[in-house]
Formats: structure tokens, sequence, C-alpha cells
């Protein structure tokens, strides 16, 4: 299969809340879909689904973005043949593992299947909160019954590969029978040296991400191991205001994972592939001043793994 180029979206930014048709419950903003069919995009990733005050599955950890809040974008992406990926977790919130049992864990996932039409389930697991013994019990279940629904971790990298609690979140799909992919979150090195080539910072990181997978299947080639890795960098300036993503660094990555036929590669974030001259990192642009116009990084990823 060809590497997709899937940017991920924060769905709560930039909400629309005087939709008439969603009022007043509100919807994602339907510029994201109008972007995604325009630039050619393989998919968006919808983040983040997650723990709400009443413990139920909501987006960005408010009961005002119950789970079916973002279905007019899904909608709108199905119906232009675009692929629909849900990711749970995220940076900022708990996950629904740290409150649901196993059960209640595959029925979410099988219902964000159903009524998102998702192609793909991604497990973004940052800052402990997670439970991933309960994530990999259920998702073993939930892949008997959608063997076709692929599944993704999506996990802090270095240049050098996953940190040790990475390691153990794979070690554990792995033990529970779990098919995946790994997508290493290629940013906010503080490395201090990362930053002079962004671009090679996230092929090393993609190559050291197949190493390591190459120890937990032993006995598997490159070629069969690199179908198993993406990578997704932070595009524009990062965090670590000394690292920039730019677009010459997209074409290294795009380059890369079409030559070794990569699962994917992901963005942080499609909300903010617009031009800035910003000195902070803002939600909206890349605060990248050398780009010109909407959607460069977009075209510049496509571009390279077409």
């Amino acid at each position: 299969m060809a590497t997709l180029y899937t940017p991920y979206i924060d769905v709560s930014l930039n909400a629309l809340w005087s939709d008439w048709q969603n009022y007043p419950k509100g919807r994602p903003n339907p510029i994201y879909s109008q972007q995604a069919i325009s630039y050619g995009v393989d998919g968006l990733v919808l983040g983040f689904l997650t723990l709400s005050p009443s413990n139920k599955a909501c987006w960005a950890a408010s009961d005002a973005m119950p789970l079916e809040w973002a279905l007019p974008l899904a909608n709108e992406l199905n119906a232009a043949n675009r692929q629909v990926i849900v990711s749970f977790g995220g940076a900022s919130n708990a996950d629904i593992s740290t409150k649901f049992t196993v059960d209640q864990l595959v029925q979410t996932y099988t219902d964000v299947v159903q009524k998102f039409k998702a192609k793909q389930l991604d497990f973004d697991l940052e800052n402990g909160q997670y439970d991933y013994n309960k994530i990999s019990s259920a998702l073993a279940i939930f892949q008997k019954s959608n063997p076709s629904v692929r599944i993704s971790f999506t996990l802090p990298t270095m240049p050098a590969g996953l940190v040790t609690e990475g390691l153990n979140i794979i070690q554990s799909a792995k033990n529970a029978g779990v098919k995946f992919s790994v997508n290493g979150m290629a940013m906010d090195y503080n490395d201090g040296v990362s930053s002079q080539d962004m671009g090679k910072a996230a092929t090393s990181a993609a190559t050291s991400i197949k190493t390591q997978l190459g120890k937990l299947y032993p006995g598997q080639t490159d070629a069969q191991l690199y179908p198993l890795v993406a990578i997704t960098p932070m595009i524009g300036l990062n965090d670590d205001t000394t690292e920039m993503f730019k677009l010459p660094d997209a074409t290294t990555v795009a380059t890369f994972a079409k030559q070794k036929n990569m699962a994917f590669i992901g963005s942080w974030s499609f909300n903010r592939d617009n031009p800035s001259s910003y000195t902070y990192v803002d939600l909206q642009t890349s605060s990248n001043p050398a780009q010109k116009a909407s959607g460069d990084y977009a075209k510049t990823f496509l571009a390279g793994i077409r």
C-alpha cells in the first residue's frame, strides 16, 4: 500500500456554533473538509476523543462535544472518499481507558468505526493519561471483529526512537496479539541538536522505530518493518522554539517515507497549515515566515509521496 498523508486536526478549534443545521450544538468548521478535499490529502486524523467530566467519550474533554458532535466533518470527508481516522487521547486530556472497562472500550471503538466509517483508530498516548493494558486487551477483541480497521499508536519519539514508556505500550499490544503501526511524534526534542536539521531528525526517528520494531518482531526484514512505521512532525515552529520544521524538511520526510513504503505521514496540525510570521507557536498558523500560502505543507508532503 502506498504511503498516505493524513494530517491531524483539532476538531474543536475554530468550531462553528452558528450553523443553522446543527444549532445550538455546533460542529467542526467545514473549512477543514473543504481544504482537505481541495489540497488532495488522503484523509484527516480527527483529534482527540477524550474522557469528559461526566466520564463519557467526547472531544476535547468537553461534554458539549459528545462523540457524534464531529460527525458532520466525518460525513463530508467520507462523501469525498477521504479517509476518516479517529484519534484517542492526546497531550492535554485523559483517555477514556482511565475510566472505561475493557468491554466499554470495545463498544466505543466499535461505535466510532460504525458511526464515522473510520478506516483507522489511532491512540495518541502521552503524559501517562491512559491505561495501555486495557487498551491492548480491548483492541485484541475489537480487531477480531474488525480486521480491516487499521490501528496505530502515536507515541513521543526522539531521533533515537521511542522512549521506555512507548516501548512498554507496543510490547503490551504485541503480547495481546494486536496488529498495529507505530507513529512517532517527531517534534519538541528539546535536545539542542535536532533543530539544525528537523527533516533528518524525523527520518532518523523513523529508522530508529523500525529498528525497535525489529526487536519486537525478530526475523522481519526492513521491507516488512517500514510499512509498520509512520511519522508525524509538527509543522513550522515547534513548542521548543529553537526548532522549525520547514517546507524542505517536509520534502525530506516525504521522499524518505515513499522510498521506504512507510504506513503514513501525519502532521501537527492541519489547522496550522497557514502562513504567519508569529514568533510564538500559534494554533492556526505555522509561524513559518517562509510559508506563502495555506496548504503549502500539505502540498509539499503530497508531492513527495506521489
